[in-house]
């Protein structure tokens, strides 16, 4: 058998690597916590982006479309779901 001292060297030695383990994990962590909160950030910028983008396409479409006088019905559907979508929204805000 072992001595006892040998014994509980080794359980301290085990004990140390673990807790080594631990403290490395742990910034593993953080360092995956941090990155996750960048990504968010950037995710929530580009989304404002494609909103504006997407924003800026419709008023371009409607402009063009109302600039041809050729295309009253489609020109009218558009005003009348861009009103519908105003609609939309204000209920929403009034909830």
């Amino acid at each position: 058998m072992k001595d006892t001292g040998t014994l509980i060297s080794g359980i301290y030695y085990k004990i140390k690597l673990l807790v080594e383990n631990n403290a490395l994990l742990t910034k593993e962590i953080e360092r995956f916590e941090h990155q996750n909160s960048e990504l968010k950030n950037e995710l929530e910028i580009s989304n404002k982006k494609y909103t504006q983008i997407k924003e800026e396409l419709d008023v371009m479409r409607i402009t063009k479309t109302i600039s041809l006088d050729d295309d009253k019905v489609n020109t009218k559907t558009i005003i009348n779901e861009l009103v519908r979508e105003i609609d939309k929204s204000l209920n929403l805000l009034n909830k």
